[in-house]
């Protein structure tokens, strides 16, 4: 999809942006956990990913998570989340943790044999830079698409670890143009 943006987060010229967000779920196993958890134990209030671990802060550097807590809840047949972000760069980047997210949910929706739930999404410190005022307002001029886009995952896969981005399709996308290019800040 031509997403570059991680690469200004590198850390040392290791390719990562240090233990965060997918390593710490890998080390930790927390997506095995969670759908397990679903499956076996669906009604229980404690299916939680974590990606605010400290101790992983200290063995690498690199930013900490801002979207870094997901609370995931069984509600009938439907699997709901709430994501919880302590800091959103708006601008830059408060679509595409939606997006990311609740792509996260339809797949783990479909793993765990339930259908996607409501999403909710909590953001403590949510700001726009100095930097971007000019571009926001912009933004905030031009006439909205008259067009509700909508996410769409393709039936056939069922197993988590099977999906990738081409199992997504995003109908009524009309973007407004030109497209804003927002500095990231670090």
């Amino acid at each position: 999809m031509g997403i570059t943006w991680w690469g200004d987060w590198e850390v040392n010229g290791t390719g990562t942006i240090g233990q965060r967000y997918g390593a710490t779920v890998k080390k930790y196993d927390l997506m095995n956990k969670l759908l397990d958890g679903l499956k076996n134990e669906p009604y229980t209030r404690r299916h939680i990913i974590d990606l605010y671990q400290y101790a992983d802060f200290e063995e690498t550097p690199g930013l900490n998570p801002c979207a870094f807590l997901t609370v995931w809840s069984v509600r009938d047949k439907y699997l709901d989340v709430t994501l919880h972000q302590r800091s959103s760069d708006y601008c830059t980047a408060g679509h595409i943790n939606k997006i990311q997210y609740v792509a996260l949910m339809m797949m783990v929706a479909r793993h765990v044999g339930l259908k996607p739930g409501v999403f909710m999404h909590v953001v403590d410190n949510l700001h726009i830079y100095d930097r971007h005022v000019e571009q926001a307002k912009e933004l905030i001029a031009r006439t909205p698409s008259d067009k509700q886009p909508k996410l769409i995952l393709k039936e056939g896969k069922i197993n988590f670890y099977d999906f990738t981005i081409d199992d997504f399709e995003m109908v009524d996308y009309d973007p407004v143009k030109p497209q804003l290019k927002f500095e990231l800040g670090i």
